[in-house]
């Protein structure tokens, strides 16, 4: 009788979802580390791009959570690419039968709307290295193995907040922060919320190309009333944003553009996950 092959191998056990993600899958889930973590069931490695055969013993599903958006291009290759590579083709050989591999919505670069036909167009070499990891790894796709890359916007904890933490520390200094008069529509995510995702999607495999993102989009009316202190707006007419798009870029980006995840494309709103954004918002810590 053949052995049952139904357990769950998360790789990258350092990362925020999948400590997030491994309650959730309970006494399936089985964890791969470079350094220990804590988790339960969990082995440690020196390289994820060599993990010994008797690591997929009864593992049915492989999550990639390894991943990295800074470091020079040598690493991003060998992190971003040249390691989700070699674990889906360690993966495939063992017999396993499913790979999910976070991705993100960097493949599309500066697009403001993100669905199912929006043109893959990174600008960056983090882009660009998750697109070629996505392109490789779909191609590998049958012969009883599917992949599914699950593309995912900024990703947040939600005692820190990340990058959106560092916004709304500034906001909260300066009291008014100038933004588009006519908002803005970004879709963020935490990674709890990412985990009940991944976790959902075990349950509910859809191979291919696949999205994720808080059910609510951030604009900054509603952050804004969701913080305990007094935070005001200071509306920019279209031609002051579109100067600083051509000044500074880079910031004008992160303050001024759109990055919108179609609703029917949205897989946590497919699921039925609840919004955690303004929660997240409303409780963060920001001194």
């Amino acid at each position: 009788m053949a052995a049952r092959r139904d357990n769950i191998l998360i790789v990258g056990g350092g990362s925020r979802i999948a400590t997030s993600l491994a309650p959730l899958l309970g006494e399936r889930a089985r964890i791969v580390s470079r350094r220990p973590s804590g988790l339960a069931r969990e082995t440690t490695v020196e390289d994820y791009g060599l993990l010994p055969e008797p690591i997929f013993d009864g593992i049915g599903y492989v999550i990639n959570c390894v991943g990295t958006s800074v470091g020079d291009a040598a690493l991003l290759q060998r992190v971003n690419v040249e390691i989700p590579l070699a674990l889906a083709s360690a993966a495939r050989t063992a017999g396993v039968r499913r790979m999910i591999h976070i991705s993100s919505f960097s493949v599309y670069g500066g697009a403001r709307l993100i669905d199912a036909t929006t043109p893959a167009a990174p600008t960056s070499v983090y882009g660009c290295s998750k697109l070629e990891a996505d392109t490789a790894l779909l191609a590998m796709n049958g012969d009883g193995f599917a992949v599914a890359t699950l593309r995912l916007p900024l990703i947040y904890a939600p005692d820190s907040l990340g990058k959106l933490g560092q916004l709304l520390r500034l906001w909260t200094r300066l009291r008014v922060l100038p933004v588009p008069a006519a908002d803005v529509s970004r879709a963020m995510i935490s990674a709890d919320l990412s985990a009940e995702v991944v976790a959902a999607l075990c349950d509910d495999f859809r191979p291919g190309v696949r999205f994720a993102a808080d059910p609510v989009p951030f604009t900054y009316a509603r952050a804004a009333v969701s913080r305990p202190e007094t935070l005001f707006r200071l509306p920019l007419p279209r031609i002051a944003t579109r100067t600083a798009e051509r000044v500074a870029p880079a910031l004008a980006a992160r303050l001024f553009a759109d990055s919108h995840l179609a609703d029917a494309d949205n897989l946590a709103i497919g699921y039925g996950i609840a919004s955690r954004l303004y929660r997240d918002i409303a409780e963060a810590a920001l001194r």
